[in-house]
C-alpha cells in the first residue's frame, strides 16, 4: 500500500511558547495513528520560529485524511496557524 507525505509549517500563537514542549505535544496529538517522521524548527525573526512537521499516512484510508491531521494541529494549545507546503504520494 502506497503512502502520502505530507509537511506541514506550524506557527506558534504566541511568542513565550515552549518550541520543544510543542514539539512533544505534536507528537503524542498525532501518533501512533500518523507517523510523525521529524519535527524541526525553522527561525522566521526576533525570536519566533516555526515548526516543520513531516507526516506519514497511507493513502487509501478512510481512517486518516489530511482534514484530520490539521483538525488535530489545530486543537493544540499554542498554534497559532498551519499551513500545508508539502503533499506527495510515495511508493507504487
Amino acid at each position: 500500500m502506497a503512502e502520502v507525505y505530507l509537511v506541514y509549517r506550524v506557527t506558534p500563537s504566541r511568542s513565550d511558547v515552549n518550541y520543544d514542549e510543542l514539539k512533544n505535544t505534536i507528537r503524542k496529538s498525532l501518533e501512533p495513528k500518523y507517523k510523525v517522521d521529524k519535527v524541526e524548527e525553522e527561525d522566521i525573526g526576533f525570536g519566533i520560529k516555526a515548526l516543520r512537521v513531516y507526516i506519514r499516512m497511507p493513502e487509501e484510508s478512510e481512517e486518516h485524511s489530511s482534514d484530520e491531521v490539521e483538525n488535530i494541529l489545530s486543537g493544540i494549545d499554542g498554534i497559532g496557524s498551519i499551513e500545508l507546503e508539502y503533499f506527495t504520494r510515495l511508493g507504487f
